[in-house]
């Protein structure tokens, strides 16, 4: 029973990530966790938390996407000018910090965790302000989805501006610069608008994201047995011509090439 209690503890704290109230709620670790060591230690700690969730009838997608963004950043070399989208309720700019990135957070709400080590800026991405061509990196981890929605305090409701905002990020991104995205993907069917996120469909993506070169895509779909959910691989024509029942994940890199 002391075990159980400790692991639902510990669950409690990783729930603490997902929101403005939660960041709120984690008082003087705030400050702590603004530590680049600290910061990446704990995200690290989140990713095994993330990844308890899913023995006790959870369904984080954080559990895949993490790990697999991790693996990315390797095609970016150390000292590259990366912007991480939509940074607010994540320490993983802390990350890149650590590996030794350039880092810029961007976000429509104060980020909380900010180190001293990076910069931050509160805008939107659909309007970033910056310059063309000054990223060699951009990540979004289950951001583009949510962009014109009416969540996470966001004012202009539309539901084009997610498309406004990946023609954003293709404007401030180098030639040759790397898009690290995931979102929720649901296979062949139509694109699923919710209140709070989008789910979209492969003709969705490919519209979307036309102007950029596609280096790698993996997709992932959440398959449960009794309490347990496992995110299972799937290739990528079973991923494209399947209708999904349950949202599944499309986990993207691409690369700008031409302007």
């Amino acid at each position: 029973m002391g075990l159980l209690r400790a692991v639902g503890r510990l669950l409690a704290i990783s729930s603490l990530f997902r929101s403005g109230a939660g960041t709120r709620r984690l008082g003087r670790f705030t400050v702590i966790l603004r530590n680049p060591a600290i910061g990446y230690v704990a995200f690290m700690i989140n990713i095994v938390l993330k990844n308890l969730t899913l023995f006790f009838d959870g369904a984080d997608q954080r559990a895949a996407e993490y790990p697999w963004t991790l693996q990315q950043l390797s095609l970016l070399p150390r000292g590259s000018l990366v912007l991480d989208v939509g940074c607010s309720e994540s320490i993983f700019s802390h990350v890149l910090v650590t590996r030794g990135f350039r880092v810029v957070g961007l976000d429509i709400r104060d980020y909380p965790f900010k180190c001293k080590h990076m910069s931050f800026i509160k805008r939107n991405v659909v309007d970033s302000g910056l310059p063309d061509c000054l990223f060699d990196g951009v990540v979004m981890i289950s951001t583009v989805e949510h962009i014109g929605l009416g969540i996470y305090g966001q004012t202009v409701l539309d539901n084009s501006l997610d498309s406004t905002a990946i023609g954003e990020v293709f404007r401030i991104l180098k030639q040759g610069g790397i898009l690290m995205l995931t979102t929720p993907f649901v296979g062949a069917g139509p694109d699923r608008i919710r209140p709070d996120e989008r789910q979209y469909g492969s003709g969705g993506l490919e519209k979307r994201f036309k102007n950029f070169e596609i280096l790698r895509e993996d997709y992932f779909y959440p398959y449960r047995y009794h309490h347990v959910l496992r995110w299972v691989k799937l290739a990528k024509t079973e991923a494209v011509s399947t209708k999904y029942g349950e949202a599944g994940m499309a986990c993207l890199v691409l690369r700008k090439n031409h302007s």
